[in-house]
Order: C-alpha cells, then structure tokens, then sequence
C-alpha cells in the first residue's frame, strides 16, 4: 500500500465524513473527503503549472514544502506524493543558510512557503545555482484554478500512481549533532508505521486529532495525517500555539499527540484551576472533590478527550499520573525520523511509567555495547525504516550496519517485560576520567523539573590534556521564580547566577550519584539554542566549557 491508498480508500468509503477542521478567519469550517480529493486535485493543477516537464528516465521531481500548519499542506502533500513526486517537507522557522543547504542538497524543483518566508528564501535562494520556482500564493492559486488546468490535473491523477518502494519523503534531522542529513522514507516506510501503530494503539474512526504539532516533524506527519487517513477521521487544525486552550473549547478534540512541553503546560492549566476552584469552594473534602473538580476543569479544554500521545523528549511522571487520574489514556512512545518515525509504543493496558513500551511489531531490535546496568545502543531494523540518507552514501554506511540494522544513537535499557527505558544518546555520552558513563539526560532531567531552573543543558568538558571528561552545566535561571523565591529581594545577575548554581548543586546532590554531579555550573540569561523539534542544539554548545 501507499499513502496515496490510504486517500483514496477515505475518499471511496467515507466521502462525507470530515477530514479537516480549520479556522478560515472568520469561523469554523469542516472539509469533508470528498472535499479534500477535489482540493487536492486544484494543488496538483497548481503543482504541474509550476513544474518543469520531466526529461524521459529523470528521477521524480523534489518539491519542498516550507508552509505553517495548515490544512492545504496536507492536500498538497497528497498531491504531490500521490502522483509520484517527492515532498521535501521544511520548518518554516529555518535560516536562510538552513534553508538553503536543504534546497541544494536535495534539488528541490519548487518551494511552497507563506508570505513570511519571503525575505529568508530569497536570501536562501540567491545562493543557489540552480534556485527553484518559488510559490507564495498557494490559496489564491489553488482558487483561480482554469477547468482545462483542473481536467489534466484529474488526468494525470488516474494515470499516474506511485509504488510502495517509491520516496515519498526526504525529512531532514533536525542537527542537533550537527549539518542535517535527508532521510529517504517509501510510501512502504510510512504505511507500515502506520500499520504498526494501530495495532498496538486503539485509534478509531470517531476520533479527532487536535493538530498542534508542525507536519514537517515526522510525528506529527504520522500521528496528525496519516492514522487519521487511515482510520477515516478527523484531523482539527488549532488557529496557533497561543489559541490551543480556546480552540480545544470549540473543536472537542478526543485524541491529542504532544511533546512533553504542551502536556505539561495543560496539566499546570488544570492544576491552576485546580487551586483556585478548591479555595473558592472552601477546599470542601480535598480527598473526594479533587477529582471532580480536575475533571470538571478538563471539560474546559474539550470534554471528548480520551487518548494523549507523548514523544520527542522525556515527561514528568506527575504529568503521567493527572491524566491517568482523570481517566485519560495517556502514553509516552520513542521514535525517530529514520524509522518513519515510531519504533516503541505501550499499549494501553499495560503501560508502565518511566518506560516508552515494547518495541512496536514487525521490528527486529538489539541492544549493544550494554554496561552492567544493561544499557546499551538500540539497533532496529523493520519495514518502517528508512532506506538511508540522501547524496550521503557516508552517512548512511555509518548509519547502517552490514546486516541492515541502523543504529539509532540511543542507550536504552530493556525490562522484563520487553519495555524500554530511553537512557540517552550516545553523541551525548560522557565518559568520565573513571570510565564511567554518564548520560547528561538523567542530569538534565533532575534539573528541569527544578522550579527555579528554566532550561539547562548538561555536557562534558575537558581540562588539558587530562584522559576523559568532566561534567559540567549550561543553566539558564528563572529570574521571576528566583526572585518571587526569595520573597522580593532585589538582586543583581551576578547574585542571581551565585544563587542558582549553589540551588543547581543541591538539586544534584539530592537527585544523581555523585559521580554524576557537574563540577562546573555556568549561568547564562539567554534562552538555550532549539531545533524546530524543540531539542537543545548540543553542537551549538560543544567545548564550551573547556578548559586549557
């Protein structure tokens, strides 16, 4: 199957149940199926109005996608990849040297972007030898679409279709290690995923996915695209980041797949209410109403919701806990770009905290080079995984061992039970003058949790030509909570910075062996460098704290 396959099965079965919600600045519009297929083919029109005709025995064309979220990135996803072309799907918020490096590297035929990237593609552009056709207006071209365009668009629809083992995406990483690399993922890749994931996860096709995440980010394009195409459900656009709440109001979503930022910042939205709701009754019987109340909060946010799907980083077991005491089923699963993405998620009934479940079916896993606690380099090998990296044959030898297996760069630890437990990456690993293994992950997250912390980044640092490294730290403090703290008093940074490295050690000293604890605490005000998945850019800060 593709996901072309995915799209028309929907369109054929369920022509009017609603694919998309979305806010078109005056209100709420649903599109249904049939809808979308007819928008669909307005984008392919668009698409082969811009495209230059294809030389006999040429490799697909490239088109690169650089749009915010927006239900028109989908349909002209499916336009391009159902007719054979590859997406080359871009974060908006990219530079104009990243954008660039993207467009030349993977030969992007033409780009699709909003109007806010205007000034960074041109920048981008102009260092290009072979720039691509740049479109800005995608709705008002998808509106002005000629019946004689919109007939060979419907032409070329029926008579072209792509193959499982055809590229349907080159994703690029998001470099926290260092220059981003194109991952390779089929149709094949994507719907295997798919398949994985709703077998181990019980989706329906009732469900609306609230779409908060980018669909450049591959678990966003996976959860937010293709398992509602799938299951024949509905995929409901948020107006941004900042109506999340209000919008939830509204659109009474029953599915919501998040990063552990968005998750706990709901959970302190309900905890929040929470406070204020048990004071203003006069804390009542705090045991027997707290559930209540915390419900009754929650319906503010929507009412339907059932199922929350967490990855991209570790979560907090508190926020865990909230939604399960609410009774809401949430799971926290492990996945990464070159896997399509997903390669471990819980099931529902046996979901244990602190872990990301077993690996999901029809996936081959080992772990290697394990210390004696067990911990060791995940390797996976399956249907869903990429076929390597774009012009990188380097990169993908690395990658790749002679039996095929890629090796993800992550440590985890397996239980009993076939669970994983992400330790860290091995990029990231310290190792110590003692020979011990440190991950910076379980530093950092002992320090992110810290109310007065409000980001950090935990990494090794050489002093001379001294065997190993030492562990040191990258804060940034929370000057309001620092000072709110200390009940008002007026402190300099400098007695800020001295405060929260003394608050950082005790934290460690209170949470990690001590062999884990920074030797070297450095305060900066500015917020920590973030790739558009929202991880730390450790190559940015590589060395840093070096000493000579």
């Amino acid at each position: 199957m593709t996901i072309r396959d995915y799209f028309d099965r929907a369109v054929s079965e369920t022509p009017d149940a609603v694919f998309q919600r979305y806010h078109d600045g005056d209100r709420w519009c649903g599109r249904t199926y049939a809808e979308a297929f007819d928008r669909t083919l307005r984008a392919l029109a668009v698409l082969q109005g811009v495209l230059p005709p294809a030389a006999a025995g040429e490799a697909p064309a490239r088109v690169c996608i650089m749009m915010e979220n927006d239900p028109d990135w989908q349909l002209l996803y499916l336009a391009a990849a159902g007719t054979g072309l590859v997406v080359v799907p871009a974060d908006p918020k990219l530079r104009a040297t990243e954008i660039a490096h993207v467009l030349g590297d993977s030969g992007a035929t033409c780009i699709f972007a909003g109007g806010r990237q205007r000034a960074v593609l041109e920048k981008a552009v102009a260092e290009l030898s072979r720039p691509p056709v740049q479109v800005f207006d995608l709705e008002l071209r998808i509106a002005s679409v000629t019946p004689t365009a919109l007939a060979a668009a419907r032409a070329r629809w029926e008579a072209v279709r792509p193959a499982e083992d055809s590229l349907a995406s080159l994703i690029y990483t998001s470099g926290t290690t260092g220059r981003p690399k194109g991952a390779m993922l089929t149709h094949g890749n994507f719907v295997a995923n798919t398949e994985q994931t709703v077998a181990r996860v019980p989706f329906e096709a009732s469900d609306n996915f609230l779409n908060v995440l980018p669909l450049f980010h591959a678990f966003s394009f996976m959860g937010n695209f293709l398992i509602p195409m799938r299951m024949g459900a509905t995929t409901s656009f948020v107006r941004s980041l900042r109506t999340v709440a209000e919008d939830m109001l509204e659109l009474r979503p029953s599915v919501l797949l998040a990063v552990p930022l968005l998750a706990e910042k709901l959970h302190q939205r309900i905890e929040s209410g929470l406070r204020k709701s048990l004071v203003a009754s006069g804390m009542m019987k705090f045991a027997l109403s707290r559930r209540f109340v915390s419900r009754r909060i929650l319906e503010r946010f929507g009412g339907r919701m059932r199922l929350i799907g967490i990855g991209g980083a570790p979560t907090s077991h508190e926020t865990l806990r909230l939604f399960q005491s609410l009774g809401i089923t949430i799971l926290e699963g492990y996945g990464i770009t070159e896997c399509a993405p997903g390669v471990a998620y819980p099931s529902p009934r046996d979901y244990r905290i602190g872990t990301v479940g077993p690996v999901l079916p029809g996936i081959e896993y080992r772990v290697v080079g394990a210390d004696e606690t067990g911990a060791g380099e995940l390797l996976v090998k399956g249907p869903n995984v990429a076929r390597g990296y774009w012009n990188s044959p380097e990169q993908t030898a690395r990658a790749f061992d002679a039996e095929g297996f890629y090796h993800t760069g992550d440590i985890v630890r397996v239980d009993k039970w076939g669970n994983l437990s992400i330790c860290g990456r091995t990029k990231a690993l310290i190792v110590n003058r003692e020979g011990k293994n440190i991950y910076p992950e379980e530093i950092e997250q002992a320090l992110e949790h810290a109310p007065l912390v409000k980001d950090v980044l935990v990494l090794g640092y050489r002093v001379g030509r001294e065997v190993g490294e030492h562990v040191g730290c990258l804060l940034v403090p929370d000057e309001e909570a620092v000072l709110a703290h200390l009940k008002g008093r007026i402190l300099t940074r400098d007695e800020i910075a001295k405060f929260i490295r003394e608050y950082a050690l005790g934290v460690c000293r209170a949470s990690v062996a001590d062999y884990k604890i920074p030797r070297k605490f450095q305060v900066s005000f500015e917020p920590l460098e973030r790739t558009s998945s929202l991880k730390v850019r450790r190559v940015a800060y590589a060395g840093m704290l070096d000493e000579a």
